[in-house]
């Protein structure tokens, strides 16, 4: 798989990573090692060079999962520090203090991409806390750093002060569409695009809408699950996903495949996200990056009318 830059960070990272947050461990559940080394072997079989992760994940267990899985092996990645009351804050002295505690718990001693990980509430000032971000990028702590779930405003903000490498945003064929303009915006300014849930929260792994509901079941209350998969929205995602796997097909490509390769085709955008517990659908994602949309990509493009 060919890697592509971050920015002017000369991280270098595969078309498509590999979304930690499913190796869990989830509430209640015993941190699985093993699983994690599978996944993560997988990962790397496929040409996949990069693993996403952040302090909030699973309260930090998820890095702390990653690090063990990980080793020493050469694997980049990734990792976000959270505004308060969700993660360690942006304050200056927190920002050092949470990058210090993911190294510790990732087994590292740098991070190859930082993010702050969505926009402060809390009054810190947005400039004081990316001065600490470029602070940690010039002493070697990290190699990148990033902004995830902000606007283009702080986005270009924030890179007039101190280049930004890359950004981190939700887009698929069926949600997050608005971010398209997002994406293109930072690709003018040459800041790498990552995206996340390119597969829909799951919906466009190629299962069923009822099977994608029962996996969410207890989520009936999030955003998400209203916006794509109750009532209506959930019968207009049942619509797309057959009319993506027909359009599929004749490609040799399946549901996800195709989700995974449109993400990747839009402007700005530099390597998607995707996240599993199972080493055979990981291979079935990576195997997305190959798939050539051209002949297609107008009649995919007619599928997020609806979206928008």
């Amino acid at each position: 798989m060919k890697t592509v830059a971050l920015g002017q960070s000369g991280v270098e990272v595969s078309h498509l990573g590999l979304g930690g947050f499913e190796l869990g461990p989830d509430e209640g559940e015993q941190p699985d090692l093993a699983r994690a080394k599978i996944v993560i072997a997988a990962a790397r079989d496929a040409g996949i060079n990069w693993i996403d992760t952040a302090e909030g994940y699973h309260e930090t267990r998820n890095e702390a999962l990653i690090g063990a899985a990980l080793g020493d092996s050469e694997m980049l990645v990734s990792s976000k520090v959270g505004r308060k009351p969700y993660g360690s804050g942006f304050r200056p002295d927190e920002v050092w203090a949470a990058c210090r505690a993911s190294l510790e718990r990732l087994g590292r001693d740098h991070i190859d991409v930082y993010f702050l990980h969505a926009p402060d509430e809390t009054g810190v000032p947005l400039d004081e806390t990316w001065g600490a971000m470029a602070e940690l990028a010039d002493e070697g702590l990290v190699r990148a750093i990033g902004l995830s779930n902000y606007s283009i405003e702080d986005v270009e903000h924030c890179h007039n002060a101190r280049p930004v490498d890359a950004i981190q945003d939700g887009l698929s064929l069926i949600d997050y569409l608005h971010h398209r303009e997002l994406f293109a915006r930072a690709g003018e300014l040459g800041i790498a695009g990552v995206v996340f849930e390119p597969l829909g929260s799951g919906a466009l792994s190629g299962r069923s809408i009822e099977a994608v509901r029962e996996s969410w079941k207890g989520y009936e209350d999030w955003p998400f699950y209203e916006r794509l998969l109750a009532g209506e929205n959930g019968d207009r995602t049942a619509e797309v996903i057959e009319r993506v796997r027909e359009i599929g097909d004749p490609l040799g490509a399946s549901v996800a495949q195709v989700a995974i390769a449109w993400v990747l085709a839009q402007d700005g955008v530099t390597t998607a996200l995707a996240g599993t517990r199972s080493g055979a659908h990981l291979s079935e994602n990576a195997a997305g990056v190959d798939v050539d949309l051209s002949g297609v990509i107008d009649e995919l493009e007619a599928l997020t009318g609806s979206r928008d």
